[in-house]
């Protein structure tokens, strides 16, 4: 029999990474575990340092409001998907998918499955091998509102929410019942708390550099006033959706108004000209309020619902381009010049949201589906043609 090593008993063991919290910084879900001491939770980053750690206290909640947003942020560790489980994967499912921005740097976000591409699966060395692509809809990080190919391997299941972590249940019970017995509490909405400027302050979906691989600076002391900062704009860099498939005659202020009137943003719109063989014509939307870039994004490229116009013609939201981008400055400068005009052209009631369960969101999302497979035969066109191309300028190399 073998003598205890009395030293073991000191070593504590090893922390449960077995959380998930959707970090304030980059809405990038990570693994964490809790630690409660008193009235302060202590949310430790796995492969992360110290320094890294995030932290809530009990008195820096004042409304309940506060205490749902943090809730929300947390849920059970997702499960990685096997190969023989694909057939879990359908349209509506929500999903956590990997992205990667330099190559290395994974993040997880938010996705909602639009479509699978089913192929028949292989068998190698008796393990099943799934080569389908899931088709997403991103809902949370710099791309968010794009629909972007995935693998299996790139996709977990999101679990239930009803098992919420123990010490997470604790501390938000005791921020509660605080709450209940100073009603004086939630009755002072004239100072902003530490934590409702802090949330707000880093509730955005990417930041400038998304290939950070460390999370972001949250919480590593109680007094978070000075994140306090106006939010209000991007600092010069603006976000732009780029449309498709509009009805040609569509104006720029009808899209403005159609966006004001469904989810009270401010938005700038500019539609493209388009050859008259065209039955269709593309289109932007430029938003210059970080704070309301989810918003725009989830309304633009929704799962619950398609934008179409009363003629029966779906939107299809292509590409989100930060302000930086050449193409992006572009299109500002353009509507820049000519917003004057378009602010004087009547709107019209040219377009409207169909939902699932009715006959127009069924021929609606059957004519996007159709739009999106025209999109994808003009890409293998486009290359086909650069390739053959490079064969009559450039003969040698091709050789």
């Amino acid at each position: 029999m073998s003598v205890a090593n009395p030293k073991a008993a000191s070593v504590p063991p090893p922390p449960d990474y077995d959380v998930e919290f959707r970090s304030l910084s980059d809405d990038a879900w990570y693994s964490v575990c809790t630690v409660l001491d008193g009235e302060k939770l202590t949310l430790k980053y796995q492969n992360f340092s110290d320094d890294d750690d995030c932290i809530f206290e009990v008195k820096n909640f004042k409304t309940l409001e506060e205490v749902e947003r943090l809730k929300d942020r947390f849920r059970p560790i997702s499960a990685q998907l096997q190969d023989n489980e694909c057939h879990k994967v359908v349209g509506g499912v929500v999903v956590c998918a990997s992205h990667s921005f330099d190559g290395s740097d994974n993040r997880f976000y938010d996705a909602v499955v639009d479509d699978v591409v089913h192929k028949e699966h292989s068998f190698e060395q008796g393990g099943e091998m799934c080569s389908c692509t899931f088709i997403v809809i991103m809902q949370h990080g710099p791309i968010a509102g794009c629909l972007v190919n995935k693998t299996i391997e790139s996709l977990c299941l999101v679990q239930s929410y009803a098992c919420l972590d123990p010490n997470l249940l604790l501390f938000l019970k005791m921020v509660k019942e605080r709450l209940q017995n100073e009603p004086c509490v939630l009755e002072n909405k004239k100072s902003a708390t530490s934590f409702t400027k802090w949330l707000n302050q880093n509730t955005k979906c990417a930041k400038q550099s998304p290939c950070k691989k460390h999370p972001p600076d949250e919480a590593k002391s109680n007094d978070h006033s000075d994140w306090s900062r106006d939010d209000n704009d991007l600092g010069g860099c603006s976000s732009v959706f780029l449309i498709d498939n509009l009805d040609k005659d569509i104006s720029p202020s009808t899209i403005v108004e159609f966006i004001r009137s469904h989810t009270s943003l401010s938005v700038q719109a500019c539609v493209f000209p388009s050859m008259s063989s065209e039955m269709y014509t593309q289109g932007a939307i430029v938003l210059n309020c970080r704070k309301n870039l989810e918003k725009l994004s989830k309304f633009l490229d929704c799962q619950n619902h398609i934008i179409m116009s009363k003629r029966g013609r779906p939107w299809v939201a292509t590409e989100n381009l930060s302000g930086y981008d050449s193409f992006a400055v572009s299109i500002q400068n353009l509507m820049h010049k000519y917003q004057e005009n378009w602010q004087h052209k009547s709107t019209g009631h040219a377009l409207k949201v169909v939902y699932p369960g009715s006959e127009e969101y069924a021929t609606a999302k059957q004519l996007r589906d159709l739009f999106m497979e025209f999109t994808e035969h003009q890409r293998r066109l486009h290359k086909r043609l650069a390739m053959e191309e490079r064969k009559i300028l450039q003969p040698s190399q091709v050789a």
